[in-house]
Parts: structure tokens; C-alpha cells; sequence
């Protein structure tokens, strides 16, 4: 084989430029210290990396979770430091209250200073950590209680049974519990509802309803406009006429499936056109599909006018009415237990996200028909009216009967009720005001031991905190940890080793200049050298 001087200066050229392009990679990897750069460098170092950021991002934020929720915790301890710390000085004043040389004078005057204390307590069961109150449960954004004791947040028996609290996911499936609920430190004084036995905590959902679908197997390609094919859909009595001439298949203009629903869609009946009242389309088993829009049970789809070698296994499947759904009362009510009751009783509706009290006064009611009617009054004052029927009879049960929609969705109804309106540590510190105002002795010895009954459940209350700090310091501990594993594990994939990067671009600059000197001697000297 014949080696010309051509071959010679492109062979040194190729390898001056494959030089150089080292050297470039190698500069790119010095200039930012990263060795992956695009998923081509290293197919599966670029999945270790992408896992690893993921892992350090999860650890960041989980980092931030915990911040939060000490910061929760933090606020809790101080509040419950504070209530400790006023009920020990009620307890003081309480038992020099209690001394028996005390006059009626000395008393008020103990009075006047538990009252404040008593609104400091108040306003202790209020703090706040970053604008959410911190002893609300889960209805972070009402204060618990109103300026006279009073819970301002609705205390059903769910709230109260279940202690739903806040909490933080402090690492993966992890999720702490770092709020307090206020029945562990305040109590309750549990009322007596007239609808305690007759209708029990419980939710129900109705049934949605559905449309109206023709589904089908079409071949494709196929020649629908030939002779004896015709492809009509009747949706609500009204028929919409395919035009078959538009879905020849020929070799040169072979019909398509995005054709075919074009063609489709477009079927039309005066100015009424298929795609308007319907959705046309292929699903996952590669049927067509024909789906009525509405969900009126009414609108029909009827199959009955296609007539196609093209199609196969037709069917139609009925659209379906939403279907209501009843909560059942879960005892008798009779006339006479209605004109047996003259106060105000609370029941707590939800309709979806909807949540509403409905208060019934018994004063005004004579029978269960009464009951009903008023139950009714306040639910449709308060929903649209339609929405839940009530049907009481006497010697029967309270049902409420959630109405359905057609549209698609189903809707869910939730029925509860007002268990308590005032927390019993409040309740007691009124009541130790009262006997001190009348210096009634007995009461305000009997304040002692409910007042240590108070002090037990705080200081149970801050041990629970205690715990879950020291917790949740440990569980930051492991966090800080994976953060800096998962640091050096994607250094170790993606970082550049300096000194050896530095040498291998060393050796590369050698290189290149020792192919760029061969290249002088490779290339010969022309005729326009020796004019020059």
C-alpha cells in the first residue's frame, strides 16, 4: 500500500484534533470539578447521581420538618410552663383561702387575683407558634378558647374521642405527633345533648352516577365507504350521520385512526355535530369508545343503526342516576321526649368539606314532626335547601338522607355532635371564684384537690413533651448524618479528583504539542513558501 504525504498530514490532523478534545474534557472537568456532566459521560454514575441528589434534598427538607416541629414543641413546653405555674400559685392562694380565719374581705380580695390568673390561663390555652394556634388539635387557625372559658372550637365526641393532633413527617414514612390536645390539659365538662343515642357519630357517601358509553372493535384500515356501510350513533333520540365518504382507504391516502375520529366527531345531525354531546376516542384495549358528556340517566346511546362489516362486538352500557344515601338514627324519639326537653342542643353536619352547626331549641318544639321540621329549617339554612332530608316519626328514628348528584361525583355526608363547651380546668377556676366571692369554704376546700388533679395532668402533658424533644433531637441526629453520607457518596460519584485530573491534563498539553511539532515536519514546504 502507497503512503502519500496527504494521508500522512490528515492522519496528523485527525490526531492533533482527538488531542484536543481531551484536553477539552479534561478542562471542562478541572474548570468545574464535576466528572458527569450529561448521562453520556457515565449512564450509571448519572443515576447514582440523580438518587443521591434526591436523597440530600429529602434530608434537607426533613431537616427543615424537625426545625418546625421543635419549634412546635419549644412553644408547648412554655405555654404548659406558664399554666403550671399559675395553677401552683391558685393552689397557694387557694389554701390560704382556705384558712379558717380568713373574713369574707380576705377572700374577695384572693378572689380578685385568681381572676387574673384565670384569664392568664386564657390566654395561655390561645399561644400561638407562627400564627397557628398550638392547643386547637388540628383547627389550627381558631383560638381554643373565648374570652370567658368557653371553647371556641366545636368539641364533637369524634374531636374528643379521637385527639386528632398536628404532626410532622420527620423522615421517611416517619410521622411525628408533636401537638398537644386540649382535653389532656383542660378537660371537659361533658353536656347532656338531647341527640346523645339517637344519632350516632357517622358518615356516609352516595353513590355517583355514570354515562351513558357505546364501545366497539373497529377495524382499521378499512374501507368504510364502501357500498352497504353506514355508520350512525343515536345519542338522546337524536341520530348523528357519519359521513363514510370521508374514511376511503386507499394505498396512497390509507385511513388512520386520527382520521377516523375526526370523521367521527364530526358526524353531525343539522347543527348539532357528535363531538359536542360526546367523547370520541380509543381506549387502552383499542376499542372506540362513544361516551355521552352528560350524566343525565336520560340521554341514551343507542347502537341500533350501525350497520358495518368494520365493526365488531358492540356494546352500550346504560348511564346510571346518582343514588341517595341515609344515615340512620340510632334510637326511638317519641312526642314526649321532645316536650320533655326545653333547652338548645347542637348537632355538627358536614356535606363534603362543608362543616355546619345546626342548633335546635327544644322551647318551641311540641312533637316529633316539630323536631323534624326545625332539624330541617337548620340544615337547609345552611345548605342549599334539597341537599338533606330529615324524616323523624314518632316512635321512630332521626335519618338524614344525603341527596345525589348527576354529576359524576359522589358526595359525602358526616353527622356529630356538641359533646362539651367548656374545659373543666376553667370550669373549676369559676367555681373557686364563686365560693370565694361567698366565701364558701367547703367549695374552696374541695378546689384543692381538683386543682392537684390540674397540676398532675400538666405536668403529665410536659413529661409527654419532654420525651417526644429528646426524640425528635435524636431523630435530627440521624437526618444530619444521611445528609453528610449522601454528600460524600455523590461526591465520590460525581467530584473530579483534582491532582489526577491535573496530571492527566498535563500529559494531554504534552501530547498535543509534541503532534503539533510532528506536524511541522509532516508538512511539507510548498513552492509558495520559497516566492514568500
Amino acid at each position: 500500500m502507497r503512503i502519500t504525504n496527504t494521508m500522512l498530514v490528515k492522519d496528523m490532523l485527525w490526531n492533533s484534533n482527538n488531542n484536543l478534545i481531551s484536553m477539552s474534557k479534561r478542562q471542562t472537568e478541572l474548570s468545574t470539578g464535576k466528572k458527569i456532566h450529561r448521562p453520556s459521560d457515565d449512564p450509571v454514575g448519572i443515576t447514582q447521581v440523580l438518587k443521591y441528589k434526591t436523597d440530600i434534598r429529602e434530608a434537607a427538607q426533613y431537616k427543615k420538618n424537625i426545625n418546625d416541629a421543635l419549634g412546635w414543641l419549644e412553644v408547648s413546653e412554655s405555654s404548659l410552663h406558664n399554666v403550671k405555674e399559675i395553677l401552683q400559685r391558685v393552689r397557694e392562694l387557694t389554701v390560704q383561702a382556705a384558712n379558717g380565719t380568713n373574713t369574707a374581705d380576705d377572700t374577695k380580695k384572693i378572689k380578685v387575683e385568681i381572676q387574673e390568673l384565670t384569664k392568664e390561663i386564657i390566654v395561655a390555652g390561645n399561644a400561638t407558634n407562627a400564627g397557628r394556634y398550638i392547643f386547637s388539635g388540628l383547627q389550627t387557625n381558631e383560638k381554643l378558647f373565648n374570652e370567658d372559658g368557653s371553647f371556641n372550637i366545636d368539641m364533637t365526641s369524634e374531636r374528643k374521642d379521637l385527639k386528632h393532633v398536628m404532626g410532622y413527617e420527620v423522615s421517611v414514612g416517619e410521622v411525628m405527633s408533636v401537638g398537644v390536645h386540649p382535653t389532656d390539659i383542660f378537660g371537659t365538662v361533658d353536656i347532656n345533648n338531647f341527640f346523645d343515642g339517637l344519632i350516632t357519630r357517622s358518615t356516609t357517601s352516595t353513590q355517583k352516577s355514570t354515562q351513558a358509553t357505546f364501545r366497539t372493535e373497529v377495524q382499521i384500515p378499512y374501507n368504510y365507504a364502501a357500498v352497504g356501510n353506514v355508520l350512525d350513533i343515536t345519542v338522546g333520540g337524536i341520530t348523528f350521520d357519519v359521513d363514510e365518504s370521508l374514511m376511503i382507504d386507499t394505498s396512497l391516502n390509507p385511513l388512520t385512526k386520527e382520521r377516523f375520529l375526526e370523521v367521527m366527531k364530526s358526524a353531525a345531525n343539522g347543527p348539532n355535530v357528535l363531538g359536542d354531546v360526546t367523547d370520541v376516542f380509543f381506549d387502552v384495549d383499542n376499542q372506540l369508545v362513544v361516551r355521552s358528556k352528560s350524566y343525565d340517566p336520560l340521554v341514551t346511546i343507542d347502537d341500533t343503526l350501525v350497520v358495518t362489516a368494520g365493526f365488531t362486538g358492540q356494546t352500550v352500557t346504560a348511564g346510571t342516576a346518582g343514588v341517595d344515601s341515609t344515615l340512620t338514627g340510632a334510637g326511638v324519639v317519641t312526642d314526649a321526649a321532645v316536650i320533655a326537653e326545653t333547652g338548645q342542643h347542637t348537632l355538627v353536619v358536614q356535606v363534603d368539606d362543608v362543616r355546619k352547626k345546626i342548633t335546635i331549641d327544644f322551647s318551641a318544639l311540641n312533637s316529633v314532626v316539630d323536631l323534624r321540621n326545625a332539624i330541617e329549617a337548620g340544615i337547609n339554612g345552611v345548605f342549599p335547601p334539597g341537599t338533606v332530608n330529615v324524616t323523624a316519626v314518632d316512635g321512630g328514628t332521626i335519618d338524614l338522607t344525603l341527596v345525589a348528584t348527576n354529576d359524576g361525583d359522589n358526595r359525602t355526608l358526616s353527622v356529630d355532635q356538641i359533646v362539651a363547651s367548656r374545659s373543666e380546668m376553667i370550669t373549676d377556676l369559676q367555681a373557686l371564684i364563686t365560693a370565694l366571692d361567698t366565701k364558701d369554704d367547703t367549695v374552696i376546700q374541695a378546689s384543692l384537690t381538683q386543682l392537684d388533679v390540674h397540676l398532675d395532668r400538666v405536668l403529665t402533658v410536659a413529661g409527654e413533651i419532654g420525651g417526644k424533644t429528646n426524640r425528635i433531637e435524636f431523630v435530627m441526629n440521624r437526618v444530619e448524618e444521611n445528609h453528610i453520607t449522601f454528600t460524600g457518596l455523590l461526591s465520590k460519584v460525581q467530584d473530579v479528583d483534582m491532582a489526577e485530573a491535573i496530571m492527566y491534563f498535563k500529559n494531554l498539553e504534552n501530547i498535543y504539542r509534541a503532534s503539533l511539532s510532528v506536524g511541522s515536519k509532516v508538512i511539507q514546504v510548498s513552492l509558495v513558501d520559497f516566492i514568500r
